[in-house]
């Protein structure tokens, strides 16, 4: 093995013990050790470089073991040093939200206005003016954090692989580069679909489970809904529906990187009627309610056939259709074959896609197989972190 490979070897070691801890919370060097199959001179040489560079630190120590002897000292991701604010992007309000290297949130807030009912120049100018207030949170270091990754969440079809918005009903806009706009790599930004932003939050929840092996606990298929409105009225314009597949704690994803979108129920001329809703009525307040009932009978349709073809464990159908709760419910039931699968209903929160956004920025961040955080920016060059620096390029992480 040559110097370089031995290098990438021990960033990946580096981020592997960090995911580690960030699912346990704290733990020794020798549980570390036994769970990531590293012998212990590795171990001590690892934290020794993370606790250089400030990404953990030493909270307690073990109870002492029945032969008596030195107490082991338990480790935990720092707390104090870094965080990473996310957002999620809607057309009457964007929710940012800034949390600690183990998701716990530290501040929240909204951005305004809400988008403007214009044209597209005017909503691509109201999307580059969202992510100018991001980097301007970033850039006022809250609580005096460094902020080390920036989520953001965004309605409609997303391509990974090229970085783009390809088309978003909600907010009227097309062929977006998000990764021109932000124009910047320090720090990165990662952009997503909401859906696939809300399955990362599910993914969080179960973390503990899945650093246990139980590689199942998060698996299902996750469905995001949301009723739209123009930006300045409020007034119903369509509805988005997204579908996630979790398979083994991943996300799965087509060709081009992209998951998500069921259907866009968005109002045009050549388009007025989707999967039999006659979305005129969407944009009609007296007609809103009826127009919900068809799109949600012809939704709970469309997840028979994904659970007779794919069989998942769990169904959950989240935010605006999920809070209609008891009507849902009903037509599941009489929808759904017997014993096939149990579909969930869950209230709107108002930051999961947000939160799952964070929690997608530090999958990236301290992935094993494509590290993306530099250890000697962090450490400085005077010390060890230096070690697992092997020049790889400061990119934009957008995915």
């Amino acid at each position: 093995m040559n110097g370089r490979s031995r290098q990438r070897g021990r960033a990946q070691n580096a981020f592997a013990v960090m995911r580690a801890l960030i699912s346990l919370g704290r733990a020794s060097r020798s549980e570390l050790a036994a769970q990531l199959g590293l012998d212990r001179s590795t171990m001590t040489h690892i934290t020794s470089a993370l606790l250089a560079a400030r990404l953990i630190e030493a909270v307690a120590e073990a109870p002492a073991g029945s032969r008596g002897g030195r107490r082991a000292e338990l480790l935990s991701v720092e707390r104090s040093r870094y965080s990473i604010l996310s957002a999620e992007v809607r057309s009457r309000s964007v929710r940012w939200l800034l949390t600690d290297l183990q998701g716990e949130p530290l501040a929240d807030g909204a951005l305004g206005p809400s988008m403007p009912s214009a044209g597209g120049a005017v909503r691509r100018s109201w999307m580059e003016g969202v992510l100018a207030d991001l980097r301007d949170i970033v850039r006022s270091h809250p609580d005096g954090r460094r902020v080390l990754g920036v989520g953001l969440a965004l309605p409609g079809l997303f391509d990974r692989s090229r970085s783009r918005l390809v088309e978003s009903f909600e907010l009227g806009l097309s062929d977006l580069d998000i990764a021109s706009v932000w124009n910047c790599d320090d720090p990165p930004l990662r952009a997503a679909n909401d859906a696939t932003c809300y399955a990362w939050r599910e993914i969080a929840a179960c973390r503990t489970e899945l650093s246990r092996g139980e590689t199942t606990a998060a698996d299902g298929v996750y469905v995001y809904t949301k009723l739209h409105t123009d930006g300045e009225r409020f007034l119903p314009t369509g509805m988005g529906v997204g579908v996630i597949v979790v398979a083994e704690g991943r996300i799965l994803r087509g060709h081009r990187g992209a998951a998500g979108e069921l259907r866009g129920y968005g109002y045009t001329v050549r388009d007025a009627d989707q999967l039999g809703v006659d979305l005129e009525q969407i944009r009609l307040r007296d007609g809103q309610q009826a127009a919900v009932n068809a799109a949600a009978t012809e939704l709970i349709r469309n997840l028979v056939v994904i659970s007779s073809l794919l069989d998942p464990p769990r169904i959950v159908v989240a935010g605006d259709l999920g809070a209609l709760g008891l009507e849902m419910r009903r037509l599941a039931a009489d929808l759904v074959p017997p014993g096939q699968v149990e579909i969930a209903f869950r209230e709107p929160e108002l930051l999961a896609v947000a939160h799952g956004a964070a929690q997608m920025v530090v999958e990236t961040l301290f992935s094993p197989e494509s590290p993306a955080l530099p250890l000697n920016e962090l450490a400085g060059s005077d010390n060890r972190g230096t070690e697992f620096s092997y020049g790889y390029a400061r990119v934009n992480t957008l995915q």
